[in-house]
């Protein structure tokens, strides 16, 4: 029997038979199982269907059919049967069971994963099939179900190798390395000789070790070169995976040495060679492994797709269809036809090869997404606002690695671009722990803002024809400009112009991602700016090496990249509002009037033309859309034959890119009541020719739910009104942004209704429409759309306020620029009074609002660093936006020296070390367990004895403190000290940073926050002990009237746990670990990680 049928077998000898009274029927049923069982296929179907003959609805038999026909590797005729039977006995768990399997092998997974709960609904405690879907929930990558999955299938059942190396592989992939430990070495207690525990220890040990100790543990405990060459191969993988090529090269390599007659070893070494970039050497190795075994279809497959990325289309055609023959059943060799041939503008060919892969495999979401979008750019939209809106539900619950691009067009929400983004990047994006950390004076001052631009567009390209002249504006004399190049070398005046403004050009096309990467760490950029994303043949995978400390999603990309790695989206106030803020993993950036630049220098042809050169009738209103024909959706359309209809002859006039869209559209048109020859179709022709023709139009209809963006700019540059619908995503509100920005809000509409009812009061009045053509003609030369030199001075202050925010050692923040309106009169200089001993809160320190309430007042004139300087009461005060409660004003430090003029003396230096180091032994306890070792810094060290007691532990210590004596004591000590926060320049330095009653004591704590981000390396723990005003203590203080902490002068701040944590999040934290701390009645204790 073989692998495939066991894993049905049990499910065949224990499916209870419903009541059979008819002792025939029972007796054929009987035998039917006993054929079954014994591999006699069609005996059992005669007797099975000799059963069904007389009893239609026994599910047993339709079970067993479905069996038997995937056994004979009829698959979908196996689905078909046992779905008939759980249909008629929805009890039936072992059908569940035996039916999620077979969708599983036939890749539908999500399909296989209904079924396999079903199956677990009835059989809660079965943990075989806890595991099969554990199995099926890793195959779709939902990896922290998966794990929940196994472990409980584990407590069902402990003793099982296999699912505890499941396990182990998925907590090693997420990180949990000890978690994984563990599972691996109960899995080898329990079988000592499972190969693929032995497999799991050595990936663990790749985390840790150098990979040459590891392969020289496998070829000492190998016993023959058949398994030295299967454990190096096994290995290689797993560091392919995880994207460490040079040294799964290595090891590929030698498994191909000793056995190079092993077609799979040529292939893993291909894929290993392809994520390196050295995409002809793979080639040769897939030809080498396909000269072993020249039928392996989806070889052929991996070939189709490395000749598409070389542009080798030709080639890639006959691989894939290659491979097709070999396995017409293969999806994956389906989809990535259709993707060549879409790219080669074969889209008969393209739709024919994405319905097959429909077909094979209905819930491949990446392969529907993509045919959606071919459908939307021929305008066949025969069922597609069903299949969208199919897609996206299933979209919002499923794990899907889509290109984010495809869900812009779509009615998808700034949600869903934010979860594309996000699942799209996750598996590109390169490990941590190889990321660049240093970065070469990024915190120094005394030269330029090095800024790099990142793209392939640097041609005839509708981004660069945006940016040229900002690039050429750029001051030289506050920013060094680089040009990071991987576009083709069309000999265009555009390529010259842009190359010629770079002051440095790296052309980066031949280079790897970590070849580039590199490039851009060592010119020692400042400001990395993306002017791709996710459009095609970006590289994000450059920005993922973190190769520059600032980097920006900037102009090519309309919504946001969801990655970590990227740190702001330049935009504005329409395009996205703050209030956006939670859909956007980068921060938002808000340039004043519109994020979009444009060319003054673009020239608009002279030549005559008319609208009976264009096919237009000569006394029609014309409305036109030159959208992309892709933007165009059913809706839309709805609208615009609404308008034809309701404006006689009237005409629309479009762009489209092929005859078969134009089809498309009339017989749209057509079935809509609308005479398909008023549908007018614009030619293609050089771009100050198409800017010239625009006037022949009336008005520019724009399309929802992505508007014009170049396209929009081009109307408007040629003094045509475009008329908008404000969406709701980035891509839906560009239009809006630079209708703003060009002075003409009032085309600018929120809803359908409002739109229609605006193009038909134009369309209506000549003279309201002529107003405003003029209006665009009068003021084109100074509305800021059109004004590049202001454009550019904003954008310049952008990117110096995220220098300045980086140098300040702050996290990423938000930020709108604020553009000077005039320049300031001058002013007689005044001396600068001094400062009293308090300064007041103009808004809240954490969040900047200026909604504020009282929240408390206390006497301290018994404090014992009372001062008559100060008042008699402090007061506190509640913020109505964050709910953070902080006191009027804090301490200037004249007013510090003279409240603290001297260290207390239970805070000076080696005071009660004894007992002192006893209580830091619990917190370096427990700090040690995320961080073992590393440099230790203590923010506010007192009497130094966490210091102490962490240099004990093995750490290096050092320390900040304000007072000069106490710096001066623990330098005498033979440690770092220093007064100044600020002043230590130690970026990426400190494992560990403590703060023991700072944050409640420190004016801006986000300030003091960032400063330590910048001061940690990356997984850095950051151990903060504070009061905590939420706990019993707190209240049952306040309800008494005897809560003293509401007059301790020397604090500012009194935190919750949930509002601390939140802080800790907005810097760059991610939340670790809570415990109630002992150094006050009501204090907390928490350990936070540098993400």
């Amino acid at each position: 029997m073989n692998r495939r049928d066991r894993r049905l077998a049990h499910a065949t000898s224990r499916s209870a038979p419903q009541r059979l009274d008819d002792p025939e029927v029972a007796r054929d049923y009987h035998q039917a199982v006993q054929h079954l069982k014994n591999d006699r296929l069609a005996e059992a179907e005669v007797a099975h269907r000799r059963v069904l003959a007389r009893l239609p609805t026994h599910a047993p038999s339709l079970h067993h059919l479905g069996l038997i026909a995937y056994k004979r590797q009829e698959t979908h005729d196996a689905v078909e049967y046992i779905r008939q039977s759980v249909a008629q006995q929805p009890d039936y768990h072992e059908a569940w069971l035996n039916l999620a399997i077979i969708l599983g092998e036939m890749r539908r997974s999500h399909e296989a994963i209904a079924a396999c709960r079903e199956c677990l609904a009835l059989q809660p405690q079965n943990a075989e099939v806890h595991t099969v879907l554990g199995n099926l929930l890793t195959v779709v990558e939902n990896d922290s179900e998966a794990m929940a999955t196994y472990i409980k299938a584990l407590d069902l059942k402990p003793d099982q190798p296999a699912v505890l190396v499941r396990l182990g592989n998925l907590m090693l992939k997420s990180g949990q390395v000890e978690a994984a430990v563990a599972h691996c070495q109960t899995a080898l207690k329990l079988d000592p000789e499972f190969e693929e525990a032995r497999v799991l220890g050595h990936r663990i040990s790749a985390m840790t070790r150098p990979v040459t100790s590891i392969a020289a543990e496998i070829e000492a405990e190998s016993k023959s070169n058949d398994e030295l060459a299967k454990r190096l191969d096994e290995l290689a993988s797993f560091l392919r995976q995880g994207r460490r090529y040079d040294e799964a090269i290595e090891l590929c390599r030698r498994a191909t040495d000793i056995k190079p007659g092993k077609a799979d070893y040529h292939f893993n070494l291909a894929l290993a060679l392809e994520g390196r970039g050295l995409a002809e050497e793979a080639l040769e190795s897939y030809q080498a492994g396909l000269a072993i075994e020249p039928d392996r279809a989806e070889a052929y497959t991996s070939v189709g797709g490395l000749l598409q990325s070389l542009k080798m289309e030709v080639g890639a055609i006959q691989a894939l269809e290659h491979a097709i023959k070999l396995d017409p059943t293969s999806p994956h060799a389906h989809y990535n036809l259709a993707i060549v041939c879409k790219m080669r503008q074969q889209y008969d060919q393209a739709k024919a090869a994405f319905q097959k892969c429909r077909e094979l495999a209905p819930d491949a979401f990446v392969n529907r997404f993509e045919f959606l979008n071919l459908l939307h750019f021929q305008c066949d939209w025969d069922g597609v606002d069903e299949e969208a809106r199919y897609c996206l539900e299933n979209f919002r619950v499923k794990p899907m690695h889509l290109a984010p691009f495809q869900l812009i067009s779509l009615g998808s929400t700034r949600a869903d671009q934010l979860r594309a983004a996000q699942n799209y990047i996750k598996p590109m994006a390169v490990p941590e722990q190889i990321r660049f950390k240093t970065y070469q004076n990024s915190l120094g001052v005394g030269r330029r803002i090095r800024l790099g631009f990142l793209s392939c567009d640097f041609f005839e390209h509708a981004t660069a024809i945006l940016f040229s002249e900002v690039l050429e504006k750029l001051d030289k004399n506050r920013f060094e400009i680089f040009g990071y190049c991987f576009s083709p070398e069309d000999g265009s005046a555009m390529r010259g112009r842009l190359l010629k403004a770079f002051e440095h050009v790296r052309k980066i096309g031949e280079m790897t991602n970590r070849e580039a990467a590199a490039t851009i760490n060592a010119d020692a950029i400042d400001i990395l700016v993306d002017l791709k994303g996710y459009t095609r043949d970006g590289r994000p995978e450059i920005l993922s090496y973190r190769p520059a400390p600032i980097q920006v999603n900037y102009l090519g990309y309309p919504a946001t990249m969801g990655a970590d790695f990227i740190d702001y989206i330049v935009a504005d106030a329409i395009v996205t509002p703050m209030e956006h803020q939670a859909d956007y993993s980068e921060k938002i950036v808000q340039l004043p009037h519109t994020y979009q630049p444009n060319d003054r220098q673009r020239k608009i042809s002279d030549e005559p033309i008319t609208r009976a050169d264009c096919g237009l009738p000569e006394n029609a209103f014309v409305f036109c859309s030159f959208n992309n024909s892709y933007k165009l959706t059913p809706t839309m359309f709805d609208v615009w034959m609404h308008l034809l209809k309701e404006v006689p002859g009237s005409v629309l006039w479009l762009l489209v890119p092929n005859e078969t869209c134009a089809s498309n559209l009339r017989r749209e048109a057509a079935s809509r009541g609308v005479d398909a020859s008023r549908l007018v179709f614009a030619d293609r022709m050089p771009v100050e020719k198409h800017l010239a023709r625009q006037h022949l139009a009336d008005l520019f209809l724009d399309a929802l739910p992505c508007n014009a963006h170049t396209t929009a700019s081009d109307a408007l540059w040629a003094g045509l009104p475009v008329l908008t619908c404000l969406g709701e995503t980035f891509a839906g509100r560009v239009a809006g942004s630079l209708l703003s920005a060009m002075g003409v809000p009032e085309l600018i509409t929120t809803d359908l209704d409002a739109y229609t009812c605006l193009a038909l009061e134009l369309a209506r009045d000549k003279g309201k429409l002529d107003r405003i053509r003029q209006k665009l003609v009068s003021t084109r030369d100074t509305a800021p759309i059109f004004d590049s030199t202001r454009y550019t001075r904003n954008l310049e202050a952008s990117f110096e306020k995220m220098v300045e925010i980086m140098r300040s050692g702050q996290a990423p923040q938000a930020f709108a620029v604020v553009e000077p309106t005039a320049v300031p009169p001058p002013v007689k200089t005044i001396e600068p009074q001094p400062q009293g001993p308090r300064a007041i809160y103009e808004a809240c320190p954490l969040c900047e609002s200026r909604e504020i309430s009282r929240a408390n007042e206390a006497r301290i004139t018994n404090h014992s660093a009372y001062n008559s300087m100060l008042p008699q009461m402090l007061k506190w005060c509640r913020c109505g936006s964050c709910a953070h409660v902080f006191t009027e004003g804090y301490l200037t430090p004249e007013g510090h020296d003279i409240v603290y003029p001297a260290a207390k003396t239970e805070q000076k230096v080696g005071r009660d070390a004894e007992n002192q180091r006893k209580v830091s032994a619990k917190i370096v306890a427990r700090v040690a367990r995320h961080v073992p070792s590393g440099d230790w810094l203590d923010v506010g060290f007192g009497n130094a004895s966490l210091l102490f007691t962490a240099a004990e532990w093995g750490f290096s210590p050092a320390g900040i403190d304000a007072s000069e004596e106490s710096v001066a004591k623990l330098k005498k000590f033979g440690y770092e000290a220093h007064r100044d926060l600020e002043a230590l320049a130690a970026e990426d330095r400190f494992s560990v940073v403590s703060m023991v009653d700072v944050l409640d004591r420190s004016p801006f704590p986000a300030t003091t926050l960032g400063i330590v981000n910048r001061m940690m390396k990356r997984g850095g723990a950051l151990f903060i002990s504070s009061l905590n005003m939420d706990s019993i203590v707190w209240r049952a203080l306040d309800a008494t009237g005897t809560n003293p902490y509401w007059a301790e002068i020397e604090r500012y701040h009194h935190f919750t746990r949930a509002r601390l944590v939140q802080l800790l999040q907005s810097q760059g934290f991610k939340f670790a670990e809570y415990d109630i701390g002992d150094r006050h009645r009501s204090s907390m204790d928490l350990i936070a990680l540098k993400i």
